[in-house]
């Protein structure tokens, strides 16, 4: 039986991510505090927006088809009903195991030849499941796993407080000021936006880890099997809640506490 499949690898649109059970207990996790649901659904229409004014984005995912023989073997058409080649076999556990991941609310390891299409299907599935821009992170051997999940400019905020302080010794900025600033120097990776509070999922693209250092994919799996992260940055601030730019063009988001979750 297909039914119980969300994604199908067929290029056509469709809402069955809202159908999505909720997910296994031991994947269930804390929520921030205070979330508003129509904050989060007027902000995923702005995510979804962002679709439509990238043209490369949506042409990429509506290209792409999961089914691509490799050179030299048999053309064979997944899509034809009665084949069943070796060809149809890999289809077929590639759409279960993303289906898998999606139900289970795990990551998804793809491994290939280049040029295979192993990135090309993060933007296949974003497509399909209308899940927004794919948020993706490309892995050098000098990435660390807060590269991925947010970028703090120290010395431009450091050269800023210098000018504000001395305005606030001349009576003309208020102490809290030099708090309330911090959020323009800070912007979350794609890794820390992919684990802000959404209406729906989103697609989180992480390309070349096989190239990365060795620590990094254990701190990874740490990260996903925590369900969110800190900002040092933040959490030592009185002020509770401060407004940092996201991964998506032009959006901003309210982090609490320098916690998210």
């Amino acid at each position: 039986m297909n039914d119980w499949k969300i994604f199908h690898g067929n290029r056509e649109p469709h809402q069955g991510i809202s159908t999505l059970p909720n997910a296994p207990s031991w994947r269930q996790f804390k929520r921030q505090l205070d979330v508003n649901e129509k904050v989060l659904k007027a902000h995923w229409q702005d995510i979804l927006n962002l679709v439509k004014e990238d043209s490369r984005e949506y042409q990429r995912g509506k290209s792409f088809r999961v089914f691509s023989p490799p050179p030299g073997s048999d053309q064979v058409n997944p899509e034809s009903p009665g084949k069943k080649g070796k060809i149809y076999q890999a289809y077929q556990e590639l759409i279960d195991g993303v289906n898998a991941a999606i139900y289970l609310r795990r990551p998804l390891l793809v491994t290939g030849r280049p040029g295979s299409g192993k990135t090309s299907l993060a933007y296949a599935i974003a497509y399909e499941l209308q899940l927004g821009p794919v948020l993706a992170w490309s892995i050098t051997t000098r990435t660390i796993l807060q590269n991925g999940l947010y970028n703090y400019d120290a010395i431009a905020r450091l050269q800023n407080l210098q000018l504000l302080k001395l305005k606030q010794d001349l009576g003309q900025e208020a102490p809290q000021q030099l708090e309330e600033n911090i959020g323009q120097y800070l912007q979350l990776g794609p890794v820390g936006t992919a684990f802000l509070p959404s209406h729906q999922p989103r697609v989180l693209l992480i390309d070349e880890i096989d190239k990365s250092d060795i620590n990094l994919p254990n701190d990874l799996l740490n990260l996903f099997e925590e369900g969110g992260y800190s900002i040092p940055e933040l959490e030592r601030l009185q002020t509770q809640e401060v407004t940092v730019r996201t991964a998506d063009f032009g959006l901003t988001t309210e982090i609490q506490g320098g916690q998210v979750h």
